[in-house]
């Protein structure tokens, strides 16, 4: 048998099978990615919201993140993330970037909007403290990452 013969043989099989069959092959094949997400909450005066988490040494000041939960999409993952670390709901979750080329894992950049006039309060697990920042406030110890995003969040953001 020929490498055409075996290519076609292969091809004819694949087409045999159903999607969940197929499905589930690629699955076996491919690595399996966790998805992380972190995002930009700006409330009505453009002040950004920012988390002092519990568990992160060197820059303990961040913007809400977290990863996603199976079947979760990235807008309802964050919603999820920042409702649990904050009580906060949220609205307009719109997807900046997406960064890959780590391990096993894709980051998501989202920006969003607080959903009314509202206050956090924080699960004191993971989160020590959840406070909106002006620009001109924002911790000096911040992610470089985290100031990027909020820059590019308020640069379109209206004024």
């Amino acid at each position: 048998m020929i490498k055409g013969d075996l290519a076609e043989l292969a091809a004819r099989a694949w087409k045999r099978l159903h999607g969940p069959a197929q499905w589930r092959i690629l699955w076996l094949k491919h690595a399996t990615f966790m998805i992380g997400v972190t995002g930009v909450v700006l409330d009505d005066h453009d002040r950004v919201l920012l988390l002092r988490h519990r568990f992160w040494k060197d820059c303990p000041w961040g913007t809400p993140s977290g990863y996603l939960e199976r079947g979760e999409t990235i807008e309802q993952g964050f919603a999820r993330e920042v409702a649990e670390e904050t009580s906060l709901q949220i609205t307009d979750v719109r997807i900046h970037k997406i960064n890959s080329g780590f391990r096993l894992r894709l980051e998501v950049a989202v920006i969003s909007r607080l959903a009314g006039d509202q206050v956090p309060r924080v699960d004191e697990i993971e989160v020590a403290e959840a406070r909106f920042f002006t620009v001109g406030e924002l911790p000096a110890d911040l992610r470089m990452g985290h100031r990027e995003l909020i820059m590019a969040a308020l640069a379109g953001s209206p004024a």
